[in-house]
């Protein structure tokens, strides 16, 4: 399972609601959080989906996500 970090524009508690029927409803996503405290808006995905597929779920959402770190 890879850890993929995103800087994204999930800023607020309502921007998380938004965001959870998206990322829960995928089964390859083992679990994620947003640090909406960090300046850059930090979500971190555990999960073995490729970088394009998570952002594109991301933005189905209705947010913005650009890839930052993917060990």
């Amino acid at each position: 399972m890879k850890q993929h970090t995103f800087k994204t524009n999930i800023h607020c508690e309502n921007c998380i609601k938004g965001i959870s029927p998206f990322l829960n409803q995928e089964i390859e996503i083992e679990s994620w959080q947003v640090d909406t405290a960090h300046e850059d808006k930090l979500l971190k995905i555990e999960s073995d989906l490729d970088e394009q597929t998570l952002v594109e779920i991301i933005e189905k959402a209705g947010f913005k996500a650009e890839l930052i770190h993917t060990p």
